[in-house]
């Protein structure tokens, strides 16, 4: 009986010891669970890196013409208004220059004078010539008779007198009609240049398009170098964007854009580094920081629902790196002696380790050493993660 007691105790404490055994294997297992972190990762794998500026900016026409009042004037008609399609030489508007019209009038009155002035001049020249070969060859005759003895000397005197008195005439006629003639030319000029400014108060368009501007009305009084309107070909559209000169350095004439807006939705138009303007511009940003920014132009290969003025988005691309190593920006961080460092999963642990890195654009970052193709890495390298730390890590794009 006691034999068997105590055979009951031994087995009693060996099943308590098991028990206990299991209940700590079990515990340890819970904890070795709990410690393992969870973690999104990627993949380093070849790639892409494409470098560029982008900044806002807005459509305008590269072929626009503004059109200018070149004379003062009252506007009496304006025969377009905003959005009129227009042809090559087509009436924009018509001035009226009363003042100018008054010395047209004037000066008119004085040409006319001085042509029939002149007319006249000519006229009298002709006959006082014609007197004049008369009275000449009758001095001829007179001096033959004089010579004769058949003429008496008063005779010979008075021929003499009348052929230098036509003379004289006919010198003052010509005079008189040279006169009239330059004062007749010199009203002509006049009046051509009076003419030409009174043919600048009709403004014709210089080429076919659209009316984007019309700052004038009809009725109103202008004066010179006043802008009437804005003409512009629809089919020569172009985008303006002012850079900073900070961003303006990588930028050169014929590289390659991409232009986005709302109105083209998920398209996006191609485009040509036209133009750099050789100096900065003083511009106030929307938070009032006067900034100097550099006008570029890039020229479009299509302008699809574009219209002038309409804001959009450019993208100057400035490098490309193709068949490089990559890794997202977000996964790469920087350590306190400033080195770069991302954190590798390697069976299911963190192993942290510096890398190389190169150029970037808005999202992914070259890796030129430290990674291989194909290893795992914590996507977010801002975690908390220490080395060694046992993570399970999901994948993601």
């Amino acid at each position: 009986m006691a034999a068997l007691l105590g055979k009951g105790k031994r087995l009693k404490g060996w099943l308590g010891g098991l028990i206990g055994v299991l209940v700590f294997l079990l515990l340890a297992g819970v904890l070795a669970q709990r410690s393992v972190t969870a973690v999104e990762a990627v993949t380093a794998q070849t790639g892409t890196i494409v470098q560029s500026v982008e900044e806002t900016g807005y459509v305008q026409s590269g072929g626009a013409v503004d059109l200018y009042a070149a004379e003062a004037g009252r506007i009496v008609k304006l025969p377009v208004e905003i959005g009129s399609k227009i042809n090559k030489g087509q009436v924009v508007a018509v001035l009226e220059n009363a003042e100018l019209a008054a010395q047209i009038k004037e000066l008119s009155g004085r040409r006319e004078q001085a042509a029939a002035g002149a007319a006249a001049a000519a006229a009298a020249v002709e006959r006082i010539r014609l007197q004049l070969e008369e009275a000449e060859k009758e001095l001829a005759r007179a001096e033959e008779l004089f010579k004769a003895g058949v003429m008496s000397q008063a005779e010979l005197e008075s021929a003499q007198k009348e052929a230098e008195s036509l003379s004289r005439s006919l010198q003052e006629q010509q005079a008189y009609l040279e006169r009239a003639r330059s004062e007749e030319a010199s009203s002509q000029a006049l009046l051509n240049e009076l003419a030409a400014r009174e043919k600048q108060l009709v403004v014709k368009s210089p080429a076919a398009g659209v009316v984007l501007e019309l700052p004038v009305k009809k009725e109103q009084t202008v004066g010179p170098g006043t802008l009437l309107a804005v003409v512009a070909p629809m089919e020569d559209l172009e985008v303006r964007v002012d850079l900073l000169s900070d961003d303006l350095g990588a930028v050169r004439e014929g590289q390659k854009a991409l232009v986005k807006a709302p109105v083209l939705g998920e398209k996006s138009l191609e485009g040509t580094v036209k133009k750099i303007y050789p100096r900065a511009e003083e511009k106030t940003s929307a938070l009032g920081v006067v900034q100097r920014r550099v006008p570029v132009i890039v020229a479009l290969a299509e302008a699809a629902s574009l219209k002038p003025g309409y804001e959009v988005r450019v993208s100057i691309i400035t490098g490309v790196r193709e068949g490089v190593l990559t890794l997202p920006l977000e996964a790469v961080r920087t350590t306190a002696a400033g080195k770069k460092e991302v954190m590798v999963v390697e069976e299911n642990r963190i192993r942290c380790r510096e890398v190389t890195v190169g150029a970037s654009d808005k999202k992914y970052v070259e890796i030129i050493s430290g990674l291989s193709p194909g290893e795992k890495v914590v996507r977010s390298g801002s975690r908390s993660l220490t080395e060694g730390a046992r993570v399970k890590a999901q994948i993601v794009p």
